[in-house]
């Protein structure tokens, strides 16, 4: 397959994604579905609108629809697989934002949703001898890598921008047949992606919530299995890790160090990559442009791992997890349990997307207000668990 024609289905889902934005914009503030200023985490000093992954999701779903009836591809069923799991995501955090949803409740419905995907033949493959095994590790991907990217959703334009950074990853770095399913799929949600953030990039006029982020992180994971890495080296199965390499290192890191402070690795905390960044010193937009560059260099590095031999693959990885782990030692030594919350959380971090704690572990409520006009209500705050 050439690139023109994910070009031209990421252009098309641009488009409907800068109109469908500002739509979905005005009808979350006449709703007022809105996230207001509360508490010391909420720095925002006015009121913005969720309903961002609405628009995203609807110019992904026109798109592909489009695609599905003009192109006809091979594995339609893998896309309609990905279409209807990605559905199921988008509903289940749009009820999320407006009712707060047990964990378990999320957790139960996510892999269902990732079930899906392997009813429909979509799921790891590097196992075949093994597939009940195969199974289990499919579905244990498909919510992990779904909730890593709600995770990093902290920050104006964090994760809509890693996740088109991964959308162009998967377009170019696998090695992939004229008739796969990938390629299109990432172009139409890098488009959606591109043309949102616009409007989400500090300071964001509006959110994509878990209706966003559930749904991102849900199809990159579908994306991630459509194989066609390991043509050259079996190291190359690591690539898509690389691709998603931002969201799935901070979800590791914030457990691990949850962990090493005696914390449930569940429970939120202020231990996140991004906000360590802001305590070094870096504003929000240096602390987001950092993570794309550092995610766009990682899938550079993925698009070599498939290239090279085994041994120079090897070497790669080494020298990769040699650097990580420096950057590591650097992140998690900056202290983060600082009394003053303002010194830890700068104006300018959307709170509502990955509330963490307060340094004493005191969950943070998540505040959500409707109002239409007869009626105005306040829906039961919960702690965040991101």
């Amino acid at each position: 397959m050439s690139l023109n024609a994910p070009v031209v289905i990421a252009l098309i889902s641009f488009v409907l994604s800068l109109g469908l934005t500002p739509l979905f914009r005005k009808i979350a503030l006449k709703s007022q579905f809105l996230d207001s200023p509360a508490g010391q985490l909420k720095k925002h000093t006015a009121p913005v609108p969720y309903l961002g992954g609405l628009a995203i999701y609807f110019s992904f779903l026109l798109t592909i629809l489009g695609v599905l009836v003009l192109e006809a591809p091979v594995e339609g069923a893998r896309v309609l697989a990905i279409l209807s799991g990605a559905t199921v995501m988008a509903l289940l955090g749009l009820v999320d934002d407006l009712f707060s949803l047990s964990p378990l409740v999320k957790f139960l419905f996510q892999f269902l949703a990732a079930g899906l995907l392997v009813v429909f033949g979509v799921q790891l493959e590097f196992l075949p001898a093994h597939p009940f095994i195969a199974v289990v590790f499919t579905l244990l991907w498909v919510v992990g890598v779904t909730n890593a990217v709600n995770l990093i959703d902290i920050m104006d334009g964090l994760a809509g921008g890693v996740a088109a950074i991964a959308c162009l990853g998967f377009v170019l770095v696998p090695f992939l047949g004229s008739q796969s399913y990938v390629p299109l799929t990432a172009a139409a949600l890098g488009g959606s992606l591109v043309g949102f953030l616009p409007y989400n990039f500090q300071p964001a006029r509006i959110y994509m919530g878990d209706s966003g982020a559930l749904f991102l992180g849900y199809v990159l994971a579908g994306l991630a299995m459509g194989h066609g890495y390991s043509q050259e080296n079996v190291l190359a199965l690591c690539a898509p890790v690389l691709i998603l390499g931002i969201p799935l290192y901070d979800t590791v890191l914030v457990m691990v160090l949850r962990t090493l402070k005696g914390r449930s690795m569940f429970r939120g905390s202020n231990d996140h990559l991004a906000l360590r960044l802001r305590k070094m010193g870096l504003t929000v937009k240096q602390t987001v442009v950092g993570l794309w560059i550092l995610s766009a260099s990682l899938v550079v590095g993925s698009g070599f791992l498939v290239r090279l031999s085994e041994k120079r693959a090897l070497a790669l990885l080494l020298a990769l997890s040699a650097m990580g782990m420096i950057f590591t030692l650097i992140v998690a030594s900056v202290p983060m349990d600082d009394p003053k919350l303002e010194a830890v959380l700068p104006a300018g971090i959307p709170p509502r997307r990955g509330d963490p704690d307060d340094p004493k572990g005191s969950p943070t409520p998540k505040i959500k207000t409707f109002e239409t006009q007869s009626v105005r209500k306040k829906i039961k705050p919960r702690a965040r668990k991101k």
